[in-house]
């Protein structure tokens, strides 16, 4: 399997291509606030822009096809590989570093 390397800045094709896979180690994991949730909220760091945590995935299929339909709603999302599986991660324009 190769993870890809694009940017998430660059778009992202609805259909035509899938959303790229990441390394963990090419993200810095952290926490977020977002408006409206008292709790703080898992989170990754890459590019200078803030993605919160959706779901974790066993399979690859599933994760692209979840990455998909956000992608279909305007949603940028990020893909990241750990040993288990993939873990989905949606941009957050509104977070706020803890």
């Amino acid at each position: 399997m190769l993870t890809s390397m694009l940017s998430p800045s660059e778009p992202q094709a609805s259909n035509s291509e899938p959303t790229p896979i990441f390394s963990q180690k090419l993200v810095d994991c952290c926490h977020i606030r977002l408006p409206d949730t008292p709790k703080p909220t898992s989170a990754i760091h890459y590019e200078g822009r803030y993605y919160a945590f959706v779901k974790f995935f066993p399979s690859v299929e599933t994760a692209r096809q979840k990455a998909a339909l956000m992608t279909r709603r305007g949603n940028l999302v990020l893909l990241t590989r750990i040993p288990k599986g993939l873990v989905l991660w949606v941009h957050e324009a509104d977070a706020q570093p803890l």
